[in-house]
């Protein structure tokens, strides 16, 4: 009897680990309605009331000046235990000017995987160890205090 309940209760776990579950991440851009965006009079604070605070903006300026803001919508499914795969992704951009006004609105056609570096940037000054930053200061003083 106990090897019958230990088959059902397999059985019953093995199907539920095949379920396919469904990730959302990033914005919700099929909730916004983005055609209500007029090019050339929004502003970057009109564009904020109407759509929402974008995914991602831009930190540099581009060559013609202005900036973009950049809002992500990214569809996964998961298998179990295995990675989960991208099945849809939307990216709309939008471009302002230098002044703030809305320049472009455009869909991305780009669905790969961005790569982050691994890389990092020492950020630790000059190098120095803690013995020297905290005894480096003394041969000045020194100095400044002898007798002459």
């Amino acid at each position: 009897m106990n090897f019958r309940w230990a088959l059902l209760l397999f059985s019953a776990l093995l199907s539920v680990s095949c379920e396919k579950t469904v990730i959302n991440r990033g914005y919700a851009v099929d909730a916004v309605d983005f055609s209500s965006i007029v090019i050339g009079k929004d502003t970057a604070q009109s564009v904020f009331e109407k759509v929402g605070s974008p995914t991602i903006r831009s930190s540099v300026e581009e060559k013609r000046g202005g900036y973009n803001w950049y809002y992500i919508s990214k569809k996964l499914e998961k298998n179990g235990f295995l990675e989960p795969e991208v099945v849809a992704q939307k990216n709309i951009i939008i471009s302002f000017d230098t002044n703030g006004i809305v320049r472009d609105v455009k869909e991305s056609s780009y669905e790969g995987e961005v790569e982050t570096v691994k890389e990092e940037t020492k950020t630790d000054g000059k190098g120095t160890g803690i013995i020297n930053e905290t005894f480096g200061g003394l041969g000045k003083y020194i100095k400044r205090y002898q007798k002459k």
